[in-house]
């Protein structure tokens, strides 16, 4: 029995680089889409990609050479919102866009490759576009900081309570002084926390600074939107993980961490994090 072919052809260009990295972790940085574009040499930008009932050809038609991968030996292939993603292992892979086909070869190359879609699949909780800001920074430091806020919080009680107490006694000079140690305790505390939070967002290297951060049941995976990489790490690999009253905190060690704010995932979102999470003695509610 016979098979139908379907060739289409790609152009490896910036927008193309675009829609790869969009399909695969959500964005990527548009100044490093053009730095990733600028490092493709001219050879490698023409290619034909051949489907049939069992295997994808590729052929690069600026070098003439061919590359042939069967799809019971793919590692994985995802169906995106714009395009299909070919795994030939793990880290390489092939992006064709689905406006590459017609409506009825989409069809047809959809129905070869149905067979091996379930393999190597990994249902995602939740994709978040991470940026490292002053507030998250700031939040993250006043959980951290959260023993030296309680205690920084009772002595200023305690000197508003002597303060009170002084008025009372009409011991005018004992009350302001009480209430102006009150007020410096408290306020020294939440300002150190500020400046050190806005020190940390200055010295970061903006390379760093913004991330796609993908759930998935047994691990966390981080891509950087403005260099090629990504970094996956168990839960249980985790220093610890809490959860606090206003996000979580993912701890790579003491003093290195990660914190999501609820409003950024969806309440099943949530449940379903929460419900892995709770598997593993890393994990507590604080």
């Amino acid at each position: 029995m016979s098979h139908q072919n379907v060739t289409v052809d790609c152009h490896i260009d910036r927008q193309y680089l675009v829609d790869t990295f969009e399909a695969l972790q959500g964005c990527l940085d548009d100044e490093f889409t053009q730095q990733l574009d600028n490092s493709i040499v001219a050879n490698m930008r023409n290619f034909s990609f051949t489907f049939d009932n069992e295997k994808i050809v590729r052929l690069n038609k600026d070098k003439n050479e061919v590359s042939t991968f069967y799809y019971s030996d793919l590692y994985q292939i995802q169906e995106t919102t714009t395009g299909l993603i070919l795994f030939i292992n793990k880290i390489v892979f092939e992006f064709v866009r689905y406006d590459l086909f017609q409506p009825d070869e989409l069809v047809l190359v959809k129905k070869y490759l149905a067979p091996y879609m379930s393999k190597n699949q990994e249902p995602k909780i939740a994709t978040i576009n991470f940026q490292i800001d002053y507030q998250r920074v700031y939040e993250l430091a006043c959980h951290v900081s959260r023993n030296q806020i309680k205690i920084a919080t009772m002595l200023y009680i305690l000197f508003f309570v002597v303060g009170l107490l002084e008025v009372i006694a009409k011991n005018l000079l004992a009350s302001v002084l009480a209430f102006i140690l009150s007020i410096i305790f408290y306020s020294m505390t939440r300002s150190n926390l500020k400046e050190l939070a806005k020190k940390q967002v200055l010295t970061l290297n903006e390379h760093f600074r913004s991330l796609t951060c993908i759930f998935y049941n047994d691990y966390l995976t981080f891509n950087y939107q403005k260099k090629e990489g990504s970094t996956n790490i168990n839960y249980e690999e985790f220093y610890k993980i809490e959860k606090t009253s206003k996000g979580y905190v993912f701890f790579i060690h003491k003093n290195s961490s990660y914190y999501f704010f609820y409003e950024e995932f969806t309440l099943d979102q949530q449940h379903a994090l929460e419900e892995r999470l709770k598997q593993y003695n890393n994990y507590s509610e604080k």
